[in-house]
């Protein structure tokens, strides 16, 4: 029998049904198409169903949305990765492979919850080439503890989460620890309980949330950020040196000319980085790059490794830091403090005058740094260097002669001659760096970073935006080189390392930054292999957009189609600075990754070492854990920047404010206002004048009967209508338009009466409000 040579017996039976669904390439097949499918004898077609149960039960097969079949995680089925939600409905998956974002609909969800680490299957394409799928298995949970606001009605307590994809939490009576209506709260959700109607018992009080500081605890434990060290960390940090061992210095090279120096912001306190540079008799630079010597205090398998480890990074809030080791460590024993004898690993790079690395060594060093100077010193320095170059030209053109003697460095109180000698040099080497960047075509969005003004109780007064400085750019360049140097040399000695990789944007994304330079008059073009779009190529836009007023919305449109760089074993390059290799070493004191390139480097320094340090598999699962706690970071820091922006314009409702378009979609226009950087929501029932359309290629709504435009980067006017500070949403309208009331109750004094409301066409229909559909 035919039937019977093909699948003869259960074990062909099941490789036949695993080989079908491996063919299908994640998308999944009915049971019965499945049995259509694969020849199977009489007997072996009756024991199907069992036979498919127990290849379910074994992880070999899942079964997805509608019941149909696919392969499971047992035979290499599945992608894997984070899982959000949005609100209580469909979510996606960050896959740890670093590729696009999973849709995931709300029938495929297969259990899941808001951050919880999942399995999951593509199931093919939908709306505008986004991968589809569906969760086959949550791996981990994410932990069941839930922030929100505790509300209290005739005795019955709720949890409103300030995430909007977890629901709310029911709290009986003797569980509510003495929470009062209206107090932040954490509440653990009992492990019996209801995924939809959960119940749970208060945990913690975190009080008032407009009260000082507790904006703060809200974020750090809606994001499960670790605050305490353990008690074994502590212990450990407790036993180091208070000063540089003596003996350890004596075995290392000393630095001390020429002078070392770190330059850091006015309010840092943890300074892993120092300089130095000198001019080689044959005309090149020798750059020296000192940075804090942590892999010689946290050693691996310690508690303070593991606890670094967890964290993953450090956390900056407003006026707050979560550091990723115990401030002995990160303050005091290998912060590059000024006077004081410091242990480094040194990255000593010889550059010619085109920016070419003639030459590179990496060695453990011992400094001693001269001066701790800000950003905004050195930027006056150079701005007084600048203005004495111009003069003495200025003199020289004229025909003045000089004395034949060599003139004093010029310098600015606080800065040291031979210190501002050094730097003069140093900004010479910026300048030949930065111009080696450009000519690489390396991509430089140069977005200002706004500086968050607090008072003595940590409120916000007020916000500044300032550009970044030559001082910034020399650091910036400085430490792109040596972190370029050091990953040049695991690559050139095949070693393996935590490279931190930026893949080549989506073509989509491309394509859509395309269609909106366009609406503005400029061209991306695209010179890559097959029409691909190369990082000089969105450089070359950017340089066009300069000086014009759209050019900051430009630059952020250009980074949104960027994909996210992340820590990976393989060398795959690095899109935005056009590096073909790049690796993070300069900043172990805040960065785990750094840490872990600094002991391979040591490690690949000492015959033997390297063979003991973390083999390929345990170094991909600490780069996808950093990873995802750098993302979590940083989406804390902007949550908490977010609290602070809004609690600034909470008693302003009902003012005008001026501001600018920043996002154009199907259901409104997103607004930030010039003043506080507040971005809200201005909805299309807050644009009752006409009927827009959208455009999407252009980014644009157009009305139809007025032709009054709205685009990104466009200046408006907006009232401030609502603030939603749990949800942190921003509702905004148009001056005038009704107020929100009277648009509530259906009154409109922008439409004559008995005008008629247009008929909307299907995409304006789809992006309105439920309550607003026709």
């Amino acid at each position: 029998m035919a039937g019977e040579d093909n699948a003869a017996g259960p074990n062909k039976a099941a490789k036949a049904i695993l080989d079908l669904l491996g063919r299908r390439e994640g998308r999944p097949v009915s049971q019965r198409e499945l049995s259509r499918q694969i020849k199977l004898s009489k007997e072996d077609r009756k024991g199907l169903p069992r036979l498919i149960q127990k290849l379910i039960k074994s992880g070999r097969v899942a079964r997805v949305t509608g019941g149909k079949l696919t392969l499971g995680s047992k035979s290499g089925g599945g992608i894997r990765g984070e899982f959000r939600r949005r609100g209580q409905g469909a979510g996606f998956v960050t896959a740890d492979d670093g590729g696009p974002p999973i849709l995931i609909p709300r029938r495929g969800l297969g259990g899941a919850r808001d951050g919880d680490t999942v399995l999951v299957r593509v199931q093919g394409r939908g709306r505008a080439d986004r991968r589809n799928g569906t969760v086959l298995e949550v791996l981990r949970r994410r932990d069941a503890s839930v922030v929100g606001i505790f509300r209290l009605r005739e005795g019955e307590g709720v949890v409103h989460p300030f995430d909007p994809a977890r629901p709310r939490v029911r709290v009986p009576a003797e569980l509510q620890l003495d929470a009062g209506d209206g107090d932040a709260v954490t509440v653990e959700v009992l492990p019996d309980s209801s995924d939809r109607y959960p119940e749970g018992e208060i945990l913690e009080v975190l009080g008032n949330p407009k009260a000082p500081g507790v904006d703060t605890e809200i974020v750090i434990r809606k994001h499960g950020l670790a605050v305490e060290f353990s008690p074994a960390a502590l212990a450990e940090a407790k036993k180091l040196p208070e000063a540089v061992p003596a003996d350890e210095a004596r075995r290392r090279t000393r630095f001390d000319d020429p002078p070392t120096v770190t330059i850091d912001g006015e309010t840092a306190k943890d300074f892993d980085d120092a300089i130095a540079v000198e001019k080689l008799p044959g005309g090149n630079f020798r750059l020296y790059v000192h940075i804090a010597d942590v892999a010689h205090f946290v050693l691996p398998g310690t508690a303070l490794d593991d606890d670094a480890l967890a964290r993953g990074t450090s956390v900056y809030f407003p006026g707050r830091v979560l550091p990723m080791l115990p401030e002995k460590i990160s303050n005091h024993l290998c912060s590059l403090r000024p006077h004081e004898d410091r242990l480094v690993q040194s990255a000593i790079l010889e550059i010619d005058d085109r920016g070419n690395l003639v030459k590179a060594r990496f060695t453990d060093g011992v400094i001693r740094s001269r001066a701790r100077l800000t950003y905004t010193q050195v930027a006056e320095l150079f701005d007084a260097q600048g203005a004495a170059g111009k003069k003495g030209k200025k003199a020289s053109g004229k025909g003045s002669k000089g004395s034949g003697r060599r003139s004093k460095p010029v310098t600015i109180p606080g800065i040291d001659p031979d210190i501002a000698g050094m730097l003069a040099l140093a900004n010479e080497l910026r300048q030949v760096l930065e111009a080696k960047r450009r000519r690489r075509g390396s991509v430089d969005f140069d977005l200002p970073e706004p500086q968050i003004l607090l008072d003595v109780e940590g409120v916000m007064t007020g916000i500044v935006v300032e550009p970044r400085n030559e001082a910034h750019r020399l650091i910036e360049e400085f430490m792109l080189a040596a972190n370029e140097a050091v990953a040049r040399q695991f690559r050139r000695r095949k070693l393996r390392c935590m490279y931190r990789v930026h893949e080549e944007p989506d073509p989509l994304k491309v394509e859509a930054l395309a269609a909106f330079a366009e609406g503005f008059g400029l061209a991306l073009k695209r010179g890559g292999q097959d029409d691909g779009v190369r990082p000089r190529d969105i450089q070359a836009l950017l340089d066009a957009a300069d000086g014009r007023p759209e050019q900051p919305l430009v630059a952020q449109v250009a980074l949104r189609s960027m994909k996210q760089a992340r820590y990976h074993i393989e060398n795959l390059g690095h899109f935005g600075l056009a590096a073909p290799t790049y690796c993070h070493f300069t900043s172990p004191i805040r960065r785990y990754p750094d840490l872990i390139v600094h002991r391979l480097l040591r490690a690949s320094r000492v015959r033997g070492a390297f063979e003991a340090m973390p083999d390929e598999k345990r170094l991909e699962r600490m780069s996808v854990d950093c990873s995802k706690l750098e993302r979590e970071a940083e989406a804390a820091e902007r949550e908490l920047l977010a609290w602070k922006k809004i609690a600034f314009v909470r008693d302003r409702v009902g003012d005008i404010m001026p501001g600018v378009v920043s996002a154009v979609t199907n259901f409104g226009l997103f607004v930030q206002l010039q003043e506080s950087l507040v971005e809200g929501l201005l909805r299309f029932d807050g644009l009752d004048d006409d009927h827009y359309e959208f455009n999407e290629r252009r980014l644009e709504l157009r009305g139809q009967r007025r032709g009054r435009v709205f685009r990104l980067g466009q200046k408006l006017e907006v009232r401030l209508d609502r603030v939603d500070e749990r949800l942190r949403r921003v509702d905004f309208s148009l001056p005038e338009a009704p107020p929100p009331s009277e648009r509530r109750s259906g009154r409109s004094s922008s439409r004559p009466s008995g005008e008629a409301r247009p008929r909307k066409k299907s995409n304006y229909r789809r992006g309105r409000p439920a309550r607003r559909r026709r």
